[in-house]
């Protein structure tokens, strides 16, 4: 359609006068009602006719045409006949303009307010108004695409210097061929590459206006489409309409994802627009633009919509100081500030860059106006487009960044910032000296750690930070959660982001953010203030991760990642200490020692909490204090103000949280008595020896490093292995406990684990598993018997992601955890042979070779003894019989073998004292065991293997 604004030359009393109807079975109101009521009636199909207006002995009016259906000579006819049928018509006062469809509809809605209509029938069908239900609907639903119309004007444009080659070349191109030669005047479609989008309209009609004064188009309109969701395809949203009711004129595509969405969900889209495209490809030209450095969903859309006709490829031009000074003319004459256009030169002094864009001009531009009102009032007032706005406030002593290099730890996490702080001020000045065309990197951070690593206290420093660096404006701090955000309706969040404005919006635990309509508003608004506002998202690592993989529209534009470490025990200790000391407490150094045996216990808790955890432990033992200093003295008059600040070691205790082991008995052996429980051990005597050496190296290494000479830290990582019942996992138990006695571990805890604790049912859990169990063995030992049992048949199974998660944490964490591997010695083999660093990693191989007669004989001997048991020299005689049976056997036992002896005799003493008398049980008879109660041994069959079992009965 066609749409025009008319004058006529006519009023309300003319028509009342020269009429040839009856006004009134046409309209009640006014004369300017019937004739919209006659004219309604009486024209074409595909001709419309609406007067809205009586102004200076005119009449206002609007007219349209279907120019499918016919000319605009034809349309016109139709029209003057109707009202020459019916009033004494004098033509049109003035030539009919184009109008756009907006203001059409507008006038109809004038008409209704001044109820100049009274049948208003199918008029929006006839008109093809499809825009009145688009903006009627806007308030009800999600409009799948932004519409605007452009309008051509009727002037002959001047290219400019600043345009790129490529446009200037196009708009002679189309000069220079007249549409008189051509069969059709659709030559060729557009793409278009462009920084922003008001450069992309701006060059849109430069190139449309040449377009219509040579022929190629024939409607003033341009319709820029912007802002186009996935589902477009999907929904009752009038998009061909839209394209159709342009018959002759220009469809923009401006191809930048919408926010909160990405480009790759575009696919079936980009089939819907190709295919609108083919269908109307003749009828209107297409162009379609897109942004240099957010390309959207180009990428799907062009490669296969320009299979399907002739493409020209244009290009956002750029120039010198002066280039841009034309064309910064040439902007200013066209607006209401071209009186003071003269200012163009003095103006763009205030910007230092020497190239600029057309974006950079346009954005210059917008900045005139009050540039120009300030000049004219003789530069009463300072005025700066560069300058930063301060919020004033109270400035402390101490600057942030040397509170943020003041707090215990974070080494890590200081440097990281310095990296952000030195990059953003960089970036800064870069768009300083290139302007806006220069897109500087998004600024927005993740800060991931446990609970009370400080990533609030950074995050508020920070903001500080960044405020006396000019990289922030205000150095506002807002603060609020991600499950927050999901009970916030879009409006909400951006007066989150309007808060924050010139600072930090830091959100805690964003991972718990899950409303797609809050997320979509916050990647939004993330993108609209990634200028002004710097988010900050706060959580734990692993959820963190979790979250962002959900969503590439929010992982694309947070380029830094912080990681906090967990504190150490010594980092943890001096908070403590620090904690105590601003709430004016003494610490006794016992008190201090044992609240650091508590942290080493910690610091093996997942998400132990960090800081927290230490404020929870001064808390208790505040508590504890207050409680002891009431029970030692019954007149509270009498304690001592010292005594009221001062804990000592029996007020600090350890939280519920705190998990229990072997280390949390109450009451702990002896530093040095499990040496000595192993010394002691019978047999293995290159177990011991090999662990006295991993000890000894492991000490020499410490005492190396307090020296400050240089050694190669070797791991202790070691492997068991030997038949059943040779000691192995006794040995791995002292070799936790040693560790911890020579201040070679922290805590000498002892976890077991085998297949089933460390293998997933899922691809991932593995990993995670395994990474568990290290960090519940931080400080000790982690002992993984049968280990070959990881080995599957089928390589890259849930086994080899087990032994390859190992082998990581083995070096990750090797001065935390030491890790001894136990089985069979041939499968263990196979079990190193299956990843070729898990060899590198093991310093220790210890055989624990099979007891031998003697050693069993003595074996059994200590295990009696335990029991408070006796042997006689004849049930002696039988077990050495058996043991020289059994020794050299494959797989015997070992002392294992001696216990199911031993058990098996138990119970053969048993059933024989109950068949005696009471009078004949004594004491000695019920500790003594006889050769009767040893259970026979009826030897092996080598050839087979089959081990035969004891015999129960009695030998005598």
């Amino acid at each position: 359609m066609r749409y025009y604004g008319i004058s006529l030359k006519t009023n309300d009393k003319q028509i009342q006068e020269t009429k040839k109807i009856n006004l009134r079975d046409y309209g009640y109101y006014s004369c300017v009602a019937s004739v919209n009521g006659y004219i309604y009636q009486h024209l074409q199909k595909g001709v419309n006719f609406l007067a809205y207006r009586e102004e200076n002995n005119k009449v206002l009016a609007v007219f349209s045409y279907d120019e499918q259906l016919m000319s605009f000579d034809a349309a016109m006819e139709n029209l003057s006949e109707s009202l020459e049928s019916a009033f004494d018509y004098k033509g049109l006062a003035g030539e009919p303009n184009d109008i756009s469809m907006s203001e059409y509809i507008e006038a109809i809605r004038e008409c209704k307010r001044r109820q100049l209509m009274e049948r208003w029938g199918s008029l929006y069908d006839n008109a093809k108004l499809w825009l009145a239900d688009y903006t009627q609907k806007n308030d009800k639903r999600t409009i799948p695409y932004e519409f605007e119309e452009l309008m051509i004007k009727n002037k002959k444009i001047k290219v400019q210097d600043i345009y790129d080659y490529t446009l200037k070349n196009e708009l002679s191109n189309i000069d220079n061929h007249n549409l008189e030669d051509l069969d059709s005047g659709i030559m060729a479609h557009y793409f278009l590459s462009v920084n922003s989008e008001k450069a992309a309209k701006d060059m849109i009609c430069s190139l449309g206006t040449t377009l219509y004064n040579a022929g190629r188009i024939t409607s003033k309109r341009i319709n820029f489409v912007s802002e186009m969701v996935p589902n477009l395809y999907c929904r009752d949203n009038n998009f061909e309409d839209m394209v159709e009711n342009n018959y002759g004129g220009m469809i923009v595509f401006y191809l930048k994802e919408k926010l909160g969405y990405s480009p790759t969900a575009y696919g079936m889209t980009c089939q819907f627009i190709n295919k609108t495209f083919k269908r109307y490809r003749n009828k209107c030209v297409f162009v379609f633009a897109y942004e240099k450095n957010n390309p959207g969903f180009s990428f799907y859309l062009l490669p296969e919509i320009r299979k399907n006709a002739l493409f020209v490829e244009l290009k956002e031009g750029k120039g010198n100081k002066k280039t841009a000074e034309k064309y910064l003319r040439k902007l200013i004459l066209d607006s209401e500030n071209k009186d003071y256009v003269s200012y163009s030169k003095e103006f763009l002094k205030t910007f230092t860059q020497s190239e600029f864009s057309q974006t950079d001009v346009i954005d210059a531009f917008e900045k005139f106006e009050p540039w120009c009102m300030n000049k004219r009032m003789q530069g009463i007032y300072d005025y700066g487009f560069s300058e930063d706005f301060y919020l004033d406030r109270n400035e402390e002593s101490i600057s942030p960044y040397e509170k943020l290099h003041n707090l215990i730890g974070l080494e890590k996490v200081k440097k990281q910032i310095d990296n952000v702080i030195a990059s953003d001020k960089v970036e800064k000045m870069r768009r300083q000296y290139q302007g806006d065309s220069y897109e500087a990197g998004s600024q927005h951070m993740i800060f991931a750690g446990n609970p009370g690593g400080a990533k609030t206290t950074v995050a508020k420093l920070f903001a500080g930070i960044a405020k006396d660096e000019g990289i922030l404006e205000s150095g506002v701090f807002v603060e609020t959660g991600g499950m927050d955000l999901n009970y916030m309706l879009p409006p909400m969040i951006r007066d989150k982001f309007t808060a924050a404005k010139g600072g930090v919006l830091f959100i805690d635990e964003a991972y718990s953010l899950e409303s797609p309509s809050s997320v979509a508003t916050l990647i939004q608004e993330m993108e609209n203030h990634r200028d002004d506002v710097i988010v900050i998202l706060a959580g734990y690592n692993a959820d963190m991760e979790r979250f962002l993989s959900y969503n590439d529209g929010l992982k694309s534009r947070i380029p830094h990642w912080i990681d906090f470490p967990d504190y150490n025990v010594d980092e943890l200790t001096d908070i403590f200490k620090l904690m105590a000391k601003e709430r004016n407490f003494t610490v006794e150094e016992d008190a201090v020692n044992e609240a650091r045996y508590i942290f080493k216990k910690a610091v093996c808790i997942t998400n132990f909490g960090n800081g927290r955890y230490v404020r929870n432990i001064l808390d208790k033992a505040i508590l504890n204090q207050a409680s002891r200093l009431l029970s030692e003295s019954k007149d509270k008059d009498k304690i001592k103000k010292t005594d009221l600040f001062t804990i000592k070691k029996s007020d600090i205790t350890t939280l519920s949280e705190l998990p229990t082991d072997e280390s949390d008995e109450s009451e702990e052996r002896k530093p040095g008595e499990a040496k000595v429980e192993l010394e002691n051990m019978i047999g293995l005597k290159s177990a011991k020896e090999i662990i006295r050496k991993a000890v000894a190296n492991a000490k020499l290494n410490k005492l190396c490093m307090d020296k400050g000479i240089k050694r190669e830290n070797t791991s202790l990582h070691m492997v068991f292995t030997g038949n059943p019942g040779t000691a192995k996992t006794t040995v791995a138990r002292l070799v936790a406990e040693i560790m911890k006695d020579e201040k070679i571990l922290d805590l000498g805890k002892f976890i077991e684990v085998g297949r089933a604790d460390i293998i997933g049912d899922h691809v991932g859990q593995t990993a995670k598993l395994v990474k568990k169990r290290f960090k519940e063995a931080e400080g000790g030992v982690l002992f993984i018997d049968e280990a070959y049992s990881l080995v599957d048949d089928r390589k890259n199974s849930f086994g080899d992601e087990a032994i390859s998660t190992i082998v990581q944490e083995m070096e990750n964490l090797r001065d935390k955890v030491i890790v001894i591997f136990a089985g069979y010695p041939k499968p263990m083999e196979d079990f190193l042979d299956r990843n070729p660093g898990m060899k590198s990693r093991i310093t220790f191989n210890v055989n624990f070779d099979d007891y031998s007669k003697e050693e069993l004989c003595n074996i059994t001997k200590l295990m009696l003894s335990k029991k408070h048991f006796t042997l006689t020299d004849e049930a002696m005689n039988k077990l050495e019989n058996i043991f020289d049976k059994v020794v050299g056997t494959e797989d015997f036992g070992n002392g294992r073998f001696v216990r199911k002896i031993i058990e098996k005799a138990e119970l053969n003493l048993a059933e024989r004292i109950v068949s005696l008398s009471e009078e004949e049980i004594n004491e000695k008879i019920i500790t003594t065991l006889e050769a009767c109660d040893i259970p026979d041994y009826e030897g092996m069959n080598a050839e087979k293997g089959d081990k035969k079992a004891f015999s129960m009965g009695f030998a005598c």
